[in-house]
């Protein structure tokens, strides 16, 4: 646990320098940005639309959460939305800590079966979210491209590259995450692997009940994966919500465009650039993408802003390094609360 907590601490740490670098370099090499002109920009944008785009952001922790809630509520295992929104935080806050958001889904699962939800049952859930979520992304990168493909044709050639590794490697997730649904073999000899390591680790001890506990999941999982198939009602509505939540964030570009006096004709161009930054930085092992993103972003409002650094870190400083704030004080306060809980009990 404490070496867990180390290494968290580590890439919290490695985030925070790599931004602090992006924004120091795109600044900088920017001639016409200033900070003058940044304070400038904020002192003139339209409060309403920030407060959209603030409220946008919240959107992004919420619809995850609902659609976590409405796959557990299937499976006979309910929980509050509050409950929701504390996993979705969990996932969110170490999916940015942590190269290619490796780190998001297992917090997610601590959280949930803390909770008293099962792990066949949670892991069902949280593959199903990731699997909608990377579809969402696909479909509404592609709509984008079919009406806007200037954007994306008029970057520069890096941009170019990582959209296209993007979208080669969400096609693989899904492939992979789909493999996994329906898949229980796959399941049980990648858990099988995982257990014999931890094993000679000497971090899990017992091998033969480890294993039987790993077999009765495994036919859990089995269940949920054969209910699965059969409710095509409940897939939808999972697909719904990962895609609110893929517009939530994605909105954010365009609330913020529209307040520091952006066209309204062009608020499509900005949910386009957003879209294919999301697609180009989803799959690139650096913490919350930073750096990629933002050079995707800059390389899309370049076309359709004056200022686009100003744009963009106003952006990036709403629909991400705010969020993941946000999500770190929830999850945080939770924990010590807990915390405080399980010493009074103690006493």
């Amino acid at each position: 646990m404490k070496k867990s907590l180390k290494n968290n601490v580590l890439w919290l740490l490695l985030l925070a320098l790599i931004s602090a670098i992006t924004i120091k370099v795109i600044t900088s090499c920017s001639k016409g940005f200033s900070w003058h002109r940044f304070e400038d920009m904020l002192g003139h944008a339209n409060p309403l639309w920030i407060a959209l785009a603030a409220l946008c952001s919240f959107g992004f922790v919420y619809f995850e959460g609902l659609g976590l809630q409405c796959t557990c509520k299937f499976f006979g295992y309910p929980f509050s939305t509050g409950k929701g929104i504390l996993y979705s935080a969990a996932d969110i806050f170490f999916s940015a800590i942590t190269p290619s958001a490796t780190g998001g889904q297992p917090a997610a699962l601590i959280f949930m079966m803390r909770h008293g939800t099962p792990v066949a049952v949670s892991t069902m859930a949280l593959l199903l979210n990731l699997v909608m979520y990377t579809v969402s992304i696909l479909l509404i990168s592609a709509v984008c491209f079919v009406v806007y493909p200037g954007i994306v044709l008029r970057m520069s050639v890096m941009p170019k590259l990582f959209i296209a590794f993007g979208v080669i490697v969400q096609i693989a997730f899904i492939v992979l995450f789909l493999m996994c649904i329906f898949n229980e073999r796959l399941i049980l000899g990648a858990s099988r692997w995982v257990l014999r390591v931890l094993c000679k680790m000497h971090i899990v001890k017992d091998y033969d009940a480890q294993h039987e506990k790993l077999l009765a999941m495994i036919k859990q999982y089995k269940k949920c994966g054969a209910l699965l198939k059969k409710e095509t009602g409940l897939l939808i509505r999972v697909f719904l919500c990962n895609l609110a939540q893929r517009l939530s964030v994605i909105l954010v570009s365009v609330c913020v465009f529209i307040s520091v006096g952006g066209a309204l004709h062009d608020a499509l161009k900005a949910f386009s650039v957003q879209t294919f930054a999301v697609l180009g930085s989803n799959a690139v092992p650096v913490p919350g993408a930073v750096g990629v993103a933002d050079y995707i972003l800059l390389s899309g409002f370049g076309q359709i802003v004056r200022d686009p650094v100003s744009v963009e870190l106003l952006s990036r400083g709403i629909s991400f390094y705010s969020t993941i704030l946000a999500c770190g004080v929830l999850l945080l306060a939770v924990l010590m609360i807990r915390k405080i809980k399980d010493g009074e009990l103690n006493k």
